[in-house]
């Protein structure tokens, strides 16, 4: 018998409470302290000379680059079969073309019909169980579900735990950095179900993994702030140390993830294809990365209304230094990071942003963490545009504390950690429990199995090892909570 506490202890709602796009907020003036932050990050003569020119470089090098991309439409984003992927190295051509993509199609991942079972199940599920809460909440499309039969089966089905460490091993650590790869977590997220002419859910150009935390919190900041500031071309958005430690939810906000996830990622659990409520990525992971993070560092001399066209609003020579302002554009604490025409002009979102090619049930799409994506405002097809949403989590000892929560959230049955809380799952009929769990792949990325250090394991790989089953209280294979 275990003794479980309920951690979650954040409102009751749905992912609309995270998105200020999808709830109407407005976006509010930040504090002083921001503008102290900004000058901190930049301290130097030296450093503001190099964002200068760094911020110049890549305002050419997107104006070069975005007709090209918009004109290339769905086949910028590389296509891979399951086994191809799992059985090369990242020397390989497609490794390549995921690195500079950020974003991936992998085809078959899983057999078409395990997949549509899976969708039935969760179908058969919200049938048992009337009143499961969703976005929109007067016809719930994206359900406030996490511990279903059929969201468990996936997390720990064999070929895609292969997958998700396939897809965590693309990143680069140094030998002392406290992370294993080849351990994931299953992080639990939600799902989707969205009707064929659906508007509601047109959550707009976005990134995961926190927001105003890319530059808040030290750890993070580090990821991006030498490495841009110096020089964006050769700075490596897949260097995986400072990402470590980094908190990327200092506010405790409603959605937002306090987990390190290398991808964001969903199993498409039906046929979806452009213009059918799918998924929209961009195209360049370095690109779009480099210039969100300089871009509150800068701000315009003439307002585009003051400007006689738009090419003279968006010239290098019209946008000056500016560290005494305290914006973040799209960047809000406590909510997600999102992206427009107005915040983020240089980006030009709308147009370079690009559906993904069709999938197929039992195909997987990931995206990089920094990755910007979107939802097609409009679902034009005739049937469901359903997804299951899993991310690729490694073991940290960030992870291990999220996972010894997470752990008394499935075993309630209420939400997990970073999601709104309530009662969710708890009464529900058919909802799993550990005795479900039967492979120890399974236990051990549900926080029930102690983790094990290969033969080949690195020195921080060892370490995190040793302190992630001391925080799940795991000794011999046996669990205190």
């Amino acid at each position: 018998m275990f003794q479980v506490s309920v951690v979650n202890k954040k409102q009751e709602g749905n992912i609309s409470a995270f998105w200020k796009s999808l709830n109407g907020d407005k976006e509010d003036a930040l504090p002083k302290r921001y503008s102290d932050l900004k000058r901190k990050l930049v301290s130097t003569p030296e450093a503001e000379r190099s964002l200068v020119e760094g911020w110049r470089s890549i305002l050419a090098s997107l104006k070069e680059n975005n007709p090209k991309w918009a004109a290339k439409g769905v086949d910028n984003i590389p296509q891979v079969n399951y086994k191809d992927l799992i059985e090369g190295d990242n020397n390989s051509a497609v490794a390549k073309a995921i690195r500079e993509c950020g974003n991936v199609v992998i085809k078959g991942a899983v057999d078409q019909e395990t997949a549509l079972a899976w969708k039935e199940g969760i179908r058969e599920y919200i049938k048992k169980n009337p009143g499961v809460k969703g976005f929109p909440a007067h016809d719930p499309q994206v359900f406030e579900l996490y511990w279903t039969p059929s969201q468990i089966a996936a997390r720990t089905h064999p070929r895609l735990v292969s997958l998700v460490v396939r897809m965590n091993e693309l990143w680069d650590a140094s030998p002392s950095a406290e992370i294993s790869r080849r351990n994931p977590i299953f992080y639990a997220d939600r799902c989707r179900e969205r009707h064929a002419g659906d508007t509601s859910f047109a959550l707009g150009p976005h990134s995961d993994s926190g927001t105003i935390e890319r530059w808040e919190n030290e750890s993070y900041s580090s990821c991006y702030r030498d490495g841009i500031i110096e020089n964006w071309e050769t700075w490596n958005p897949w260097n995986i140390d400072g990402r470590v430690k980094a908190n990327t939810d200092m506010y405790d906000s409603p959605g937002g993830s306090s987990v390190f996830r290398t991808f964001q990622g969903w199993l498409g659990l039906s046929h979806t294809g452009p213009g059918e409520g799918t998924l929209r990525v961009h195209p360049s992971v370095k690109h779009a990365t480099a210039y969100f993070w300089m871009r509150p560092f800068f701000s315009p001399i003439k307002t585009e209304e003051e400007c006689a066209t738009r090419d003279e609003y968006l010239d290098a020579d019209n946008w000056r230094l500016d560290l005494e302002s305290t914006a973040f554009p799209g960047s809000p604490p406590g909510r997600g990071q999102e992206f427009s025409d107005a915040t983020h002009p240089h980006l030009e979102v709308n147009k370079v942003i690009t559906s993904i090619p069709r999938v197929e049930p039992g195909d997987f799409v990931f995206w990089h963490c920094d990755g910007i994506h979107a939802v097609e405002a409009k679902h034009g097809g005739t049937g469901d545009s359903s997804v299951m949403y899993i991310g690729a989590a490694p073991l940290t000892a960030g992870n291990a504390e999220y996972l010894a929560q997470q752990r008394a959230t499935f075993l309630s049955g209420v939400p997990p950690p970073d999601y709104p809380g309530g009662k969710g799952e708890s009464g529900f009929t058919g909802r799993p429990t550990d005795k479900d769990l039967k492979s120890p792949e399974a236990r051990r990325g549900m926080g029930f199995e102690k983790f094990v250090a290969a033969g080949n394991a690195t020195e921080g790989e060892q370490i995190v090892i040793r302190a992630a089953n001391d925080i799940l209280g795991l000794t011999e294979n046996k669990i205190n909570i």
